[in-house]
């Protein structure tokens, strides 16, 4: 099922470069970001590799739908809580950085709904 690959691809792919840009991000800084913000992080990449290991077989596709949710929740919130003029310390966000949680965002919603279609039409064909 085409769906459920690209779903597995996706999560690979969005797994490492989160851990890859979270690392740069922490590195690049004097003083890491307070830990709850960064280990959230990392626990998005855990649960999206999880979901594109245990996908292997057939059944197995809410893991990875679930790992999907819980990485746009995290988005959806780092968007918002970057867009809010209280929190933003200067003139308001940095465009480069809500345009990269946007994106990241697409890629999320999207990999949640393959994996979710492709899950349902797999049911469907076995009823």
């Amino acid at each position: 099922m085409w769906m459920l690959a690209t779903s597995r691809c996706l999560a690979v792919g969005h797994a490492l470069v989160l851990a890859v840009v979270e690392a740069l991000l922490n590195m690049s800084r004097p003083s890491w970001q307070y830990a709850p913000l960064w280990i959230i992080d990392y626990v998005i990449v855990a649960a999206l590799l999880l979901g594109f290991w245990v996908t292997r077989r057939p059944g197995h596709e809410p893991v990875l739908m679930s790992a999907w949710a819980l990485a746009a929740g995290v988005f959806y919130m780092a968007l918002f809580v970057s867009l809010d003029p209280e929190v933003t310390s200067g003139d308001g966000a940095d465009m480069t950085i809500l345009a990269l949680i946007g994106a990241a965002m697409a890629i999320q919603v999207l990999g949640f709904v393959l994996a979710g279609v492709a899950y349902y039409r797999r049911r469907r064909q076995a009823a």
